[in-house]
């Protein structure tokens, strides 16, 4: 017998899908049960760029620091070299000053361990009383020190982790029950590494908020019926992209003059 997510075509879980769940339930819908992807902004592609570079210089700590940043520069070019995000400049200007600031205190670290030449752990794991498993990528594992550490980008930096992130933490250290979590905040002036507490706490948040998702699907199974019964929240940043505005006013039959301006 399928079980609610099977029946929706959903076989796997992650911490971003339950945490978009949590922030925004009618973009979770439309994009995981129409299939209405949504593009990143600038500050995303700003985080995928500084982890490129920063990533080159960890498992190459004799690489100079100036092949990191360009190579961090390039990825970010090429991300956004069709993007019509007004902020692309202003996320360009920070990245190499914020891979320099990261490979400064990661470089400590040492060389992070790497799997089948593989630098990107995948991870599995399955929970109790959830049907289906969570799926995730660890950015840098330590398996001789025991630490697993997340690299995340800001402009403005934290002064602690956040629900997210330790929802996301709280899997890795499911799949990893041995290892610490940390997770490295960095912008382009400072770093904060901050040490994941009482994972166990959050990983129970995470088993209730996959049984609300579960309970959610076996309302119904048509897709579009379960997307129709949600209202988008369009003054959200998640719904910046004009692909994301557009699917929404076709879903819920939102005249153009009802939608804010991005």
């Amino acid at each position: 017998m399928t079980n609610a997510f099977e029946r929706h075509g959903l076989d796997h879980l992650s911490a971003s899908s339950i945490n978009l769940f949590v922030a925004q339930p009618a973009m979770w819908a439309m994009q995981k049960l129409l299939g209405h992807k949504s593009r990143v902004g600038a500050a995303a592609h700003r985080g995928t760029a500084v982890e490129a570079g920063v990533e080159m210089g960890l498992f190459d700590p004799n690489l100079p620091l100036e092949d990191c940043q360009e190579a961090a520069r390039a990825r970010f070019n090429q991300l956004t070299a069709l993007s019509a995000d007004p902020n692309v400049e202003k996320e360009r200007a920070g990245i190499a000053s914020a891979v320099a600031i990261a490979l400064g205190e990661l470089r400590q670290y040492g060389i992070p361990g790497s799997a089948d030449g593989t630098r990107q752990h995948r991870i599995e794991v399955e929970l109790p009383g959830v049907p289906v498993p969570f799926i995730g990528w660890l950015d840098f594992w330590y398996p001789d020190h025991g630490i697993i550490i997340d690299l995340k980008t800001q402009g403005r930096l934290s002064s602690k982790i956040s629900d997210p992130h330790a929802r996301q933490g709280a899997i890795y250290h499911a799949a990893h029950g041995n290892s610490e979590i940390r997770f490295a905040y960095v912008t382009p002036q400072k770093i904060g590494v901050y040490r994941l507490e009482d994972p166990r706490l959050h990983l129970d948040r995470v088993v209730s908020i996959a049984r609300s998702i579960e309970r959610f699907l076996s309302l119904s199974e048509d897709g579009a019926e379960l997307t129709a019964a949600l209202s988008p929240d369009l003054d959200s940043f998640y719904w910046n992209d004009p692909g994301a505005r557009a699917a929404a006013q076709e879903i819920w039959g939102l005249a153009p003059e009802a939608m804010p301006q991005a």
